[in-house]
């Protein structure tokens, strides 16, 4: 029974790690926040974060802060260049923050805001876009 069993193991662990892999290119990680935000899938978004250094409580405001956006139509996307020399240290009052990736662009969606018969309103949400040997992530500001 065990030796039947251990080729789907085999099979489900690859099939799981290739679902996994980073993006290699801002517009495919662009392309899967897209997929994810209009599935309303968060756990697809979160693979596409880097939490390395983030803490909980900043977790917890992000995952919240995505889910919101769900239901959202998105009318734009766009790439903006980032002041990495800014984003690699910065201050905010006295605290000091750096990326917890080296960013190379800014990733810019833009959504539509209907709110009952009022005209639209229009807003836009920008992610941190850091590359890391070869692979795309949304990268977080983090106290240094």
């Amino acid at each position: 029974m065990i030796k039947k069993l251990l080729p789907l193991v085999f099979i489900l662990t690859c099939l799981n790690a290739a679902a996994t892999e980073l993006p290699t290119s801002k517009e495919d990680l662009l392309q899967r926040f897209l997929s994810a935000h209009e599935a309303k899938n968060y756990d697809d978004i979160s693979g596409l974060i880097n939490w390395d250094g983030v803490r909980k409580y900043k977790q917890k405001m992000i995952r919240v802060y995505t889910r919101n956006n769900f239901g959202r139509k998105v009318i734009g996307t766009e790439f903006e260049e980032a002041d990495t020399t800014f984003l690699n240290n910065f201050n905010v009052g006295t605290q000091n923050y750096h990326s917890n990736l080296p960013v190379t662009h800014l990733m810019r969606i833009y959504f539509e805001d209907t709110v009952g018969d009022e005209e639209p309103e229009f807003g836009s949400v920008v992610y941190l876009v850091g590359e890391k040997e070869g692979h795309y992530q949304i990268a977080i500001s983090i106290k240094s």
